[in-house]
């Protein structure tokens, strides 16, 4: 112990100064603890027996003292640690483990009753939250803790978000501990949410510490769904009770707030029962709790916040409830489930079995409560009341409150309460329950307070803990209050006021009498005081103690010194401070308040504010009228005119005062003011005075009370000017004012002028006067003259000794432009200089141009300096100078020369241009700047501008405007043309350093002038510049080169790697395209190639080649943006052709002979020229070895054979003409059948052409109809589950005998726990999956069985799909990635077929709608054809092998149909062929009766007959089959409308069937209308319809053709292909409406869409696939031809519909239409391709670029987090699961042994208990005897 108590000395070295102050300077701060490490603190105990503190950390504990001295401290973390692995980890067999902190969970103390605690229970959020004890004196000493821990020793939950509480009990001398957690999704399941743990280990047990095996457990069907959030556990009496929240699982799903109770000597958690709490106001969750008393009585304080949600909002309400009435509630709840099956006497349900498990109430006799307390292996657990206890808001703060602990003070209830922003209030509980608050201390600003709020063992300290320190607090803080009044107003019940001494009411030393306070003062009295001088101050004080003689009172002004005070009875005399000592006013103020206090010592007995004025101020914050500031003021002041000074004196040092006019004054008689008007001077402030003279009024002072001079009105003051406002600047001026009171004045004026009243304007008339006719232009009032001394200027006449001038020199021009106009004029002339003019009058006639009037405009003279005058026009071309005469004075000429010119255009280039506009069109001509300002740079004989967009094409003149002047070219017309139209560009894609010289755009209408023709590229660079990304923008420009009217070449620019290009177009003047609207595709730029060294081993060491061979070179990307033939070769001075490019390798052939060196070495180099790059690939050596000459014996061979083989062709020509004269024979025969086979082609289409415009007006308003009859969800499920399958598990019920159904639902229930464990789960699909009788349909089916299963935990389900999913695409990246999700062949595969079903229900409700109009479209369409019963065959159709290939004549018939609405029987119009069977013709009578009906809500066809009625008696039953079917030979014809001969218009009836009526109109199979082919009848008969199945049809008697139509008939069968086309054009839009609705990105996707697809993005990413088809392969196997295929193909999955094998084969050519769209490879068709294939083969590239689309929006999308994933899959869970389990278990029972080795091999299986809690199950549910 030495080495720990020096480790603890220095630490509490380290620590000393991190303990700070809370309370205020003034107070005794309590100590606060801060940790070290900055660790977050979580728990908080206190050990009352000797009143240390423990501390529960993140990786840290904490001992301290009572007064937070640090006395011990201990690591519980980090530790390698996953919430998915079970302890003890190996970092081998869990990769995903990692350093975690370890937060603490649990804090407790372990003691028996009356004894001192033995030690410290610490559980934290590692190993699955297993727990230790720890020394109460050295928490660093572990007492007990174990390496290997069994599942039963996992207490506290793993993640530390989830909550986690605890109570230790003693049961018959063991200490017991009682746990309350939450659900974690991770980690093991199948913890109950209450547990109860021994301590120690017992002897005779096998179940170690913490372990809750063989003890009480609360049982939970589903442990998500009772995900309960506990807020406290405590013991009281013999009951432990737990409070929680939870949502309501049997009501609305709302959070509420539960109470449970439970014998705290109940092993068996037989006595559990609970109750939901509610307080008034929508409080429903618990945030803190805590057990207290009230008025004696133990009562449950719980803190609620209103949510409808687990977060709670910003207000939190104290509810309280008394134990004893919750205990009622709980005994009644028991009572009722006890005695009457949980009713009431009204037979409503107030109490039921709670927790999904199997039991229910009973009806047990009436005392069975009383002799079961807690109850017993009878009676029924756990209960729950249906029925709230409710309480009332004590009190509502807001923020939320997150602590709770009460105590109590001379029997007051306290209640302290800690929020959110580290406050902690102080509340007091009245008698009636509700509370008040006196008193908020702030503990810590930057945490909230812990829900751990403890007081010691005295009552009065509360320990406070927040996320980094803990506080300890005196419940009573009364010396905080310095005076009576705010002791007493706090209404703290610890705090009472002693007069004098401000002690605790109980103190014995208080004998004072409680509050003194100030009177109200006298009016006399309480008037300000002045700052300038001392005075006595006095106050009454009503009930002031008697003092002793030996005590005093004093006075302290603000925070003056004390000083006594003169007490004389109630009354007190105090002297005011010096003037010096008071504070100064505030800025803008003429006073300031000092506050007083009459003090008993150091305790203020009372206090006032006292005001000081100060009279000077009053007159400085008035400058401009002083005098009537002060006098006016509500202060005592008075202004002393001679000294301007305003004082409180009432007199002034030079007389002459003017009293306040609040203040009464005596009146000393009759004063006489006598006024004159005299001169008085004041020195201004420039270098001359300011003479100034003044009119004075007289005024006469009469005796009266108020005779002496006071008030505003006797202050001295000037109100107006007389004289000129116009003072000039630098000589003496005369100012007349108007004032009053003035006569004081002796020498010097001072004047009270209002600014706004009277203004003086000073002015220099030297200033912008620079000559004489500005200056003579000034206003005469001013008085400026044109001075003619030495320096002539503009000056004030009296300035001027020399004399005036009265004339102006001439004027004088210094520039004139332009210098040049037209002959017409009107240009203007711009004429500067000086003298021109005084007013425009001057010079209104006088300026001529070239001796031609110009006119000068008079809003832009400018007096003396500027003329701008409009040139008039001019006869001849003739130039001269500018003169101008001003009105009096002589003419003067410019020095420059104008011009009068005669401009002309010659031609423009280019002559056309686009429509668009923005061609730089270049005019030519002569003299074309005339008007114009000249520059050097320009040129007169050419003019350039840009054209403006026009409307229309055509030929248009130009025209020139100079002035009035207009020029126009007739002879060169200006034509606008088509603006330029790119057709195609190629090639699409380019190098980043690269620049592509074969970019080769093919266009229309452009024009030849290549310099306006450019490709632009916006580039987006994103660079790292330090620590931030820096977005820049970069527009970059190539022109186009060899530009002609249909082709030109432009290059892609180079740009640096990694930018992104925005936008490219093409600029062409003013149009502008887009490249992507060109190809529909954006340019694309690729990392550059890389070609490697001819010679790799040895760098610069030459390659030798054998002449007459390739050159190969190796390189990576080297076809990304390259063709063959952009690439050039050079060896030295020769090409090396290149014959072969792909992505690693170019092959070029050299020359023959070896090519010379470019420079100094003796080999020629390898350069491989791409583009702009160049590659250096290193010397080649040729092999020089001279071939052998040929042997002469082989020349002998060559010849012989050459003679052989040119015999052979002799005879092949023979032979070839012998035959091609037969075929000419047979050519001119087959040419006749030709001729005629065309003939009857173009009959069939016109044909067709006319039914398909017909029917394309009658189908948009038949296909609509009705609403959609979508399936409800169960049954979607069902058809997508279970395909095919007739009763599916969804719709069968758990066929078991009553003797043994709750024993086999309970095993089931025990399996779906086991299927919540995610390693049980995919241990046993990956075991059922390796066995051989495992089939692909059994695969699909348990995929299904435990989609049901799961169904009411998606989350769960999703998460294990994916983990499955990721295994799978291991196994495929390691053999073919792209085959991976092609087929189903695992049970993952099925899993996410049902997941994305599950997940797409909701969408299909929205893109449902196109769908089903395309299924109502195509049997629309099929139904106006005919279609064989017995082949399925149709007229009309898009499948070529269900095509009818036949010319079977047939008419339309309206039937009349009967149709019985209640009582009335209405006519329907029912359209149907005559060749229709009679079956075929109920069915259409049926859809168009119950058209928009679900089809399972009509009568079958089978159960009704046909009745052709005619007249009243003539009614006959028309039938498939009877006794006038004809028969043929061995063929019996099915019975048609036509065989009957019913009319058009006929009226006919359907009718009930007889139960005798038999025949054989049966042959169509339930659900799927799908005809039979196979139909052989008892007599060896075969049926038939339209055609002879599988044999030639037979022609009919009423076709009377030759035989050699019926020979062409049979032999080219394919004429008839043109109805694929006709129903092709008449369903398009329909199938292009589903394809958009599915591939769409307007509408957002959705959300498990772009789930997956990140998902299958992260996979690439993470096992580095970076082939973008390999991911579009994945996609597309997972949703379209997963999903969307199979919807297609099966809209009776969706809808309540009957799919016939004829609609089922259209059907299946859009779904394969579908399925090519989505695939990557080239659609390429040729004439062997299949027709369906053929069909849509324009379309499927548009198909494409849909689905390209669509994953690169979703891919491009923002990811955000899946919260809303997981709701959604919240909202979609919830199905009955039995069957499905049962089935399951079929599964188990066939691979029982394979499954049973599986998980016991599995280490972590087996510290789950994995094959043993599997045994529990078989033994449930078929009684199978196991080794348990």
């Amino acid at each position: 112990m030495p080495a720990a108590a020096s480790l603890l000395l220095l630490l509490a070295i380290l620590w000393w100064p991190l303990v700070l102050p809370l309370a205020p300077s003034h107070l005794q701060s309590p100590p606060s603890f801060i940790t070290l490490n900055g660790s977050r603190l979580n728990h908080l105990l206190l050990d009352t027996h000797s009143g240390h503190v423990y501390v529960g950390a993140v990786n840290v504990l904490y001992h301290l003292s009572p007064d937070l001295q640090l006395l011990s401290w201990g690591k519980t973390g980090p530790k390698l640690d996953s919430p998915d692995c079970l302890p003890p980890i190996d970092p081998t067999d869990c990769t995903q483990a990692e350093t975690t902190d370890n937060t603490n969970k649990l804090l407790l103390l372990e003691e028996n009753k009356g004894k001192d605690p033995l030690s410290l229970i610490v559980c934290g959020t590692v190993l699955q939250g297993i727990c230790e004890k720890r020394s109460l004196e050295n928490v660093s000493q572990v007492l007990y803790k174990t390496d290997n821990p069994v599942d039963t020793q996992y207490v506290a939950a793993n993640n530390p978000r989830v909550s986690t509480v605890g109570v230790v009990v003693e049961q018959k001398g063991v200490l017991l501990m009682l746990v309350g957690r939450g659900y974690t999704s991770k980690g093991p399941g199948g913890i109950p949410p209450i547990t109860m743990r021994r301590l120690n280990a017992v002897a005779r047990h096998s179940a170690p510490a913490f372990s809750h095996e063989e003890l009480g457990k609360l049982v939970v069907g589903s442990y998500s769904e009772y995900n309960n959030h506990f807020v406290k556990a405590f013991h009281h009496n013999s009951y432990v009770y737990f409070v929680f929240s939870r949502r309501d699982v049997w009501g609305k799903r709302e959070y509420r707030t539960y109470v449970s109770r439970l014998c705290a000597g109940d092993p068996n958690f037989y006595s559990y029962v609970e109750v939901p709490l509610s307080c008034v106001g929508g409080y429903n969750l618990a945030q803190a709790a805590a057990l207290g008393y009230h008025r004696e009585q133990p009562t449950l304080f719980v803190a609620m916040g209103q949510v409808s949600t687990p977060t709670p909002t910003d207000r939190t309400a104290l509810c309280v409830y008394k134990l004893e009435e919750l205990d009622k509630a709980l005994h009644g709840a028991q009572l009722l489930c006890y005695t009457q099956e949980g009713k009431d006497a009204s037979n409503k349900e107030k109490a039921y079995i709670e927790y999904e498990v199997s039991s229910s109430c009973l009806k047990l006799p009436q005392d069975s409560l009383n002799e079961y307390p807690c109850g017993g292996e009878h009676t029924p657990s756990p209960i729950a009341s249906a029925i709230a206890l409710e309480a009332t808001p004590a009190f509502t703060w807001t923020p939320p409150i997150t602590a709770v602990t009460t105590a109590t003070e001379v029997g007051h209830t306290i209640v302290l309460l800690g929020d959110k922003n580290g406050r902690l209030h102080k509340v007091f509980l009245h008698a009636n329950g509700t509370g008040t608050k006196y008193d908020t201390v702030e503990v810590d600003a930057e945490s909230p307070i812990n829900a751990d709020l403890l007081l010691d063992s005295a009552k009065q300290n509360v320990y406070v803990l927040t996320e980094r320190k803990v506080t300890k607090l005196c419940v009573a803080q009364c010396d905080k209050h310095l005076d009576c009044h705010s002791c007493l107003s706090n209404r703290d019940p610890y705090c009472g006021w002693c007069s004098l001494e401000g002690r605790y009411l109980s103190s014995p030393d208080c004998c004072y009498t409680p509050l003194p306070a100030l009177s109200t003062l006298p009016s006399h009295q309480a008037a300000p005081l002045s700052r300038e001088e001392q005075t006595q101050v006095s106050f009454t004080v009503l009930q002031l103690p008697v003092l002793s003689k030996d005590e005093s009172l004093s006075c302290a002004f603000g925070s003056l010194a004390a000083q006594a005070a003169v007490v004389m009875e109630n009354r007190i005399t105090c002297q005011s401070p010096a003037p010096e000592q008071l504070p100064p006013s505030p800025p803008g103020n003429d006073h300031v308040s000092v506050p007083m206090a009459l003090r008993f010592g150091d305790v203020t007995i009372s206090h006032t504010n006292i005001t000081f004025y100060d009279c000077k101020a009053v007159g400085r914050l008035n400058a401009t009228s002083p005098c009537m500031a002060c006098v006016s003021s509500m202060w005592p002041c008075h202004w002393c005119v001679k000294d301007e000074l305003c004082t409180h004196a009432k007199s002034c040092p030079r007389q002459h005062i003017i009293y306040n006019s609040r203040v009464s004054i005596p009146p000393p008689g009759l004063y006489h003011l006598l006024t004159a008007n005299q001169d008085h001077y004041r020195q201004s402030t420039g270098s001359r005075p300011l003479k100034v003279k003044i009119k004075e009024y007289y005024y006469t002072w009469r005796s009266s009370e108020q005779s002496l001079p006071h008030g505003p009105d006797s202050c001295p003051c000037v109100w107006a000017l007389q004289s000129s406002p116009l003072v000039p600047v630098g000589f003496d001026s005369e100012l007349s004012l108007q004032g009053k009171n003035l006569d004081i004045f002796e020498v010097m004026l001072i004047c009270c002028l209002s600014f706004h009243l009277i203004h003086l304007q000073l002015y220099d008339c030297s200033v912008g006067q620079s000559d004489c006719s500005q200056c003579r232009a000034v206003a005469a009032n001013y008085g400026c003259v044109w001075c003619a001394d030495e320096t002539p200027g503009c000056v004030y006449n009296q300035s001027c000794t020399t004399g005036t001038v009265d004339t102006c020199p001439p004027p004088l021009i210094t520039e004139v432009e332009p210098l040049t106009g037209p002959l017409e004029g009107g240009i203007l002339l711009t004429i500067q200089g000086s003298n021109l003019g005084q007013s425009f009058q001057d010079i209104q006639a006088g300026v001529t141009v070239a001796g031609v009037t110009c006119r000068p405009l008079p809003e832009a003279y400018r007096i003396s300096t500027s003329i701008v005058c409009e040139l008039q026009a001019s006869a001849n071309v003739t130039a001269g100078p500018v003169v101008i005469t001003v009105r009096g004075s002589e003419k003067r000429e410019s020095q420059q020369t104008f011009s009068y010119q005669n401009p002309q255009l010659s031609r423009i280039v280019p002559e056309k241009g686009p429509l668009a506009g923005g061609t730089m069109l270049t005019v030519h001509g002569s003299q074309l700047l005339t008007g114009q300002r000249t520059e050097q740079s320009m040129s007169d004989t050419r003019l350039i501008c840009r054209t403006s967009h026009s409307n229309q094409t055509g030929r248009m003149s130009v025209k020139v405007v100079f002035g009035k002047a207009e020029r126009i070219l007739d002879s060169v017309l200006f034509s606008y043309m088509e603006d330029p139209v790119i057709t195609d560009a190629t090639p699409t894609e380019s190098f980043y350093g690269y620049v592509c010289s074969g970019l080769i755009i093919h266009t229309k209408n452009l024009f030849n002038y290549p310099q306006v023709v450019r490709v632009s590229f916006f580039e987006k660079c994103s660079r790292r510049c330090s620590s931030a990304y820096v977005s820049f923008c970069l527009q970059i420009q190539e022109l186009c080169t060899n530009v002609t009217s249909e082709r030109m070449i432009c290059k892609s620019p180079m740009v640096e790697p990694k930018s992104r290009i925005v936008r490219v177009w093409f600029e062409m003047d003013n149009v502008h395209i887009d490249f992507h609207t060109v190809k529909n595709k954006p340019f694309m730029y690729h990392p550059n190639p890389d070609l490697f060294q001819l010679n790799s081993e040895s760098r610069g060491t030459p390659i030798r080649f054998k002449p007459g061979g390739v050159l190969a070179v190796e390189g990576k990307g080297l076809t990304l943006a390259m063709s063959r033939d952009e690439v050039v070769a050079w060896l030295g001075d020769k090409e090396c052709d290149v014959k072969t490019l792909d992505n690693t390798h170019l092959y070029c052939e050299p020359p023959e002979k070896l090519p010379l060196a470019l420079d100094d070495s003796d080999l020629p180099r390898l350069k491989v020229l791409m583009g702009s790059l160049a590659f250096d690939l290193g010397p080649v050596q040729y092999d020089n070895d001279l071939h052998s000459p040929v042997p002469l014996a082989a020349q002998i061979g060559l010849a012989a054979g050459a003679a052989v083989v040119v015999l052979i062709v002799l005879v092949i020509i023979l032979m070839y003409r012998r035959k091609s004269k037969q075929a000419l024979r047979d050519y001119k025969k087959v040419l006749v059948q030709l001729e005629t086979l065309e003939i009857n082609v173009g009959d069939q289409c016109r044909k067709e052409f006319t039914d398909l415009m017909t029917e394309m007006m009658d189908l948009s308003s038949d296909v609509g109809g009705p609403g959609i009859p979508f399936l409800d969800y169960r049954t979607y499920a069902e058809r997508v589950f279970f395909p095919g399958q007739k009763g599916a598990p969804l719709s069968q019920n758990l066929d078991l005998p009553d003797s043994r159904r709750q024993t086999v639902e309970q095993g089931l229930g025990q399996l779906n726990n086991l299927l919540n464990n995610r390693l049980f789960l995919i241990r046993f699909i990956h075991t059922l999956e390796v066995q051989q009788s495992f089939s692909q349909r059994d695969r699909g089916y348990v995929a299904s069985l435990l989609t049901m299963a799961l169904h009411d935990k998606l989350e769960y389900f999703t998460d294990v799909m994916k983990t499955l999913l990721g295994d799978l695409v291991q196994q495929y990246v390691a053999k073919n990635p792209k085959l991976m999700l092609r087929r189903t062949e695992t049970v993952v595969e099925k899993m996410l077929t049902n997941w994305m079903s599950i997940c797409l229900y909701s969408f299909l409700k929205v893109a449902g709608e196109p769908l089903y109009k395309l299924y109502r479209a195509i049997k629309y369409q099929v139904d106006k054809g005919p279609v064989d019963a017995v082949t399925g065959k149709a007229k009309r159709t898009l499948n070529d092998s269900h095509l009818l290939r036949e010319d079977i004549e047939y008419c339309s018939v309206t039937l009349t149909v009967l149709v019985k609405s209640g009582v009335e029987v209405q006519p329907c119009p029912v359209k149907v062929l005559d060749t229709d069977t009679i079956t075929q013709v109920k069915d259409k009578i049926l859809d168009q009766i119950y058209k928009g009906a679900a089809f399972s809500q009509r009568p079958a066809a089978d159960s009704l007959d046909l009745e052709w009625r005619s007249g009243q008696a003539g009614h006959l039953t028309l039938s498939d089959d009877d006794v006038t079917a004809i028969v043929q030979g061995r063929w019996k014809r099915i019975n048609t409308l036509q065989h009957y001969k019913v009319p058009d218009g006929a009226t006919v009836a359907l009718i009930p069937r007889s139960q005798s009526s038999l025949g054989v109109n049966q042959f169509y199979q339930t659900g799927e209308k799908t005809p039979m082919l196979e139909g052989e009848e008892e007599e060896g008969l075969r049926l038939w319809h339209l055609v002879k199945p599988s044999e030639d049809p037979e022609i009919p008697k009423h076709r009377k053709s030759s035989m050699r139509e019926r020979e062409r008939a049979k032999a080219i069968p394919e004429i008839y292909l043109t109805r694929l086309l006709s129903m092709k054009g008449t369903l398009q839009k329909f199938v292009d409406d589903v394809f958009v609705a599915i591939l769409s990105t307007k509408r957002p996707p959705p959300i498990a869409v772009r789930f997956f697809f990140d998902f299958l993005d992260d996979m690439a990413e993470k096992h580095g696939i970076d082939d973008p088809e390999t991911v579009h392969i994945w996609k597309t196997n997972s949703l379209p031809l997963r999903f969307w295929v199979n919807i297609l193909k099966n809209p009776q999955f969706v809808f309540d519909v009957q799919v016939t094998d004829s609609v089922d084969a259209v059907l299946s050519v859009i779904a394969q239409t579908f399925i090519d769209s989505c695939t990557t490879s080239e659609h390429k068709v040729g004439r062997d391709s299949p027709v369906n294939k053929l069909l849509y083969a324009r379309e499927i590239p548009r198909y494409k670029q849909l689905v390209e689309r669509y994953y690169s929006d979703i891919h491009n999308a923002v990811s955000g987090c899946y919260q809303e994933m997981n709701s959604t899959l919240t909202e979609l869970s919830g199905m009955n699961s039995l069957v499905a389990l049962h089935e399951l278990y079929k599964y188990i029972n066939k691979y029982y042994d394979q499954i049973i080795m599986s998980l016991e091999e599995d280490a972590a299986g087996q510290k789950m208990q994995l094959a043993y809690r599997l045994q529990q199950v078989a033994a449930l549910v078929e009684n199978k005897v196991t080794d348990l």
